[in-house]
């Protein structure tokens, strides 16, 4: 892995000093500004009143800069001032910030940028190199993506074959809402044990995409630390009677073999995707998720002004064992957090099936649009129901209502995630 590396940090160098003296040919640049504004509330009911879980206002500016044929620049900065959890946060966040240089059918994008693979919609199993905030749900779930700076080439090889190669020198996990966790007195939350900034601990990943009139198909292989850390203890004994915990997130190292694939029948878009997922555990260390195979199979159409999608999706767990509560009161917290690796993970049972669908109506000339999207899990019988309605007030000018329904019976991921995330939402959105 890390002579494919050098390898790919050599090629950068052989081709900057050509990129760069064809850019200086060039003097002017062409710039434009955009973005939107939003304001949201999401509250809930609680003792029989409403109470607020998350109010913000959000100010978002895109910034694109052209440079003749050669180079390319783009930036977004999100402005947010928020109420989250009786929190007040103002924050200032470089979403993205990054240049493509581009020399016939080679382009180079360096920077702060959001990369997404696969062709799901929403069961992505080859997604893996760029974290998601999810924290606090949005309306739109691509607004919880979050850029890295990557090194990312692509090669265009006739009008059928594109090979692409990511560098990811630094990781960046997901943000978790650890308040989900009920943390018993005596443990403490410590935050995540971030890897060294060591060229050994960087990721990368290679893919090799087929696009025909027929067809699109892609191969992608990845190496890297996983997006989403593992949960690991640290005991801590002062006597035999006192004992405390430092909870912590702890990064792991995976290989990812995936697969996806598009095509059109008729009317109907029909996608799948599927992905080996083989974590590194030499020492059989517990935070670490078993291996797993992922499969998912997708369909929509349209029909004038009614859309349909659905997806399915299938869990294949490796090395599964049955988890059962220990007799020895010191091993509970471990036994806990098995838990909790276990839901976020997706791995209460050896296999597991998932659907999703979404019918979406549009009416009044584009004005009135509604969608119900569901999900469902088959096997640990969780749904989750999130409709929503979006109202076209004038040009650039957008109204959204919705809900967020999750449900699930004790000791289920819905379980922990709907006092945070149930509830009714508000959102206007300007764009300009």
């Amino acid at each position: 892995m890390k002579r494919i590396l050098l390898l790919f940090c050599i090629i950068h160098l052989v081709f900057a000093q050509g990129l760069f003296e064809s850019a200086q040919m060039e003097s002017s640049a062409a710039c434009d500004l955009g973005g939107d504004i939003r304001s949201y509330i999401h509250f809930d009911t609680k003792n029989d009143s409403l109470y607020s879980k998350n109010i913000y206002s959000r100010a978002t500016l895109k910034l694109k800069a052209q440079k003749a044929d050669v180079g390319f620049a783009y930036a977004e900065l999100q402005f947010i001032d928020s109420y989250y959890s009786g929190e007040h946060d103002v924050n200032f966040n470089l979403r993205e910030a990054y240049i493509d240089i581009s020399l016939g059918p080679l382009t180079t994008r360096l920077g702060k940028q959001i990369a997404a693979w696969g062709r799901a919609d929403v069961f992505t199993s080859t997604d893996n190199i760029t974290p998601r905030n999810m924290t606090h749900i949005l309306p739109d779930f691509d607004d919880m993506r979050l850029g890295n700076i990557l090194v990312n080439t692509s090669l265009q090889i006739g009008s059928a074959v594109k090979l692409q190669g990511i560098w990811i020198p630094l990781y960046m996990p997901n943000e978790l809402p650890i308040s989900v966790f009920d943390l018993p007195q005596g443990v403490i939350y410590t935050g995540i044990d971030m890897p060294d900034h060591y060229f050994i601990n960087s990721g990368g990943a290679v893919k090799l995409d087929l696009l025909t009139s027929e067809y699109d198909a892609a191969f992608s292989y990845l190496n890297a630390y996983a997006l989403q850390p593992g949960f690991s203890v640290e005991t801590i004994i002062f006597s035999p009677t006192m004992v405390s915990y430092n909870f912590f997130q702890k990064p792991w190292r995976q290989q990812v073999f995936g697969f996806d694939a598009a095509f059109n029948a008729s009317a109907w878009s029909f996608r799948c995707e599927g992905a080996y997922i083989l974590p590194e555990n030499e020492d059989n260390d517990p935070y670490i998720p078993n291996p797993e195979i992922q499969w998912t199979f997708g369909l929509d159409r349209s029909w004038d002004t009614f859309r349909f999608l659905m997806e399915y999706n299938g869990k294949f767990v490796s090395d599964f064992i049955e988890l059962t509560a220990p007799e020895n009161p010191m091993l509970l917290m471990g036994y806990q957090l098995d838990i909790y690796k276990r839901l976020f993970f997706r791995q209460t049972d050896e296999i597991l099936h998932s659907i999703f669908i979404r019918p979406a109506l549009t009416l009044f000339h584009e004005i009135f649009e509604v969608e119900i999207p569901f999900s469902y899990n088959i096997t640990t019988e969780e749904y989750l129901i999130a409709p929503r309605l979006i109202l076209d007030l004038a040009d650039a000018l957008q109204l959204s209502l919705g809900a967020y329904i999750y449900h699930g019976d004790n000791n289920t991921l819905f379980t922990l995630l709907k006092p945070l995330y149930n509830g009714y939402y508000c959102e206007l959105k300007l764009s300009f």
